[in-house]
């Protein structure tokens, strides 16, 4: 059988790729910085916090929409 991608599948694949990227390459530098402060943090924490949490937000979509397992399949603790 072959597997479909949904727009939505695309686009958390796509978010996460780029939460990761943003997070795990040489990007990060470009947000090595300490003047800037928001929100009475330096820029790098605030770059890694705002990403960290653009990741786990993704995660959670794709939790609820049950993404990874088959059409038909229930949820966990579902019967």
């Amino acid at each position: 059988m072959k597997r479909r991608f949904t727009p939505l599948k695309l686009a958390l694949y796509a978010g996460i790729l780029l939460g990761f990227v943003m997070l795990e390459s040489p990007l990060v530098m470009l947000a090595n910085m300490a003047d800037p402060f928001v929100l009475g943090m330096p820029f790098l924490f605030f770059w890694n916090l705002l990403w960290w949490s653009v990741i786990t937000l993704l995660f959670l979509v794709g939790y609820w929409c049950n993404w990874g397992s088959r059409s038909g399949s229930p949820r966990a603790g579902e019967a």
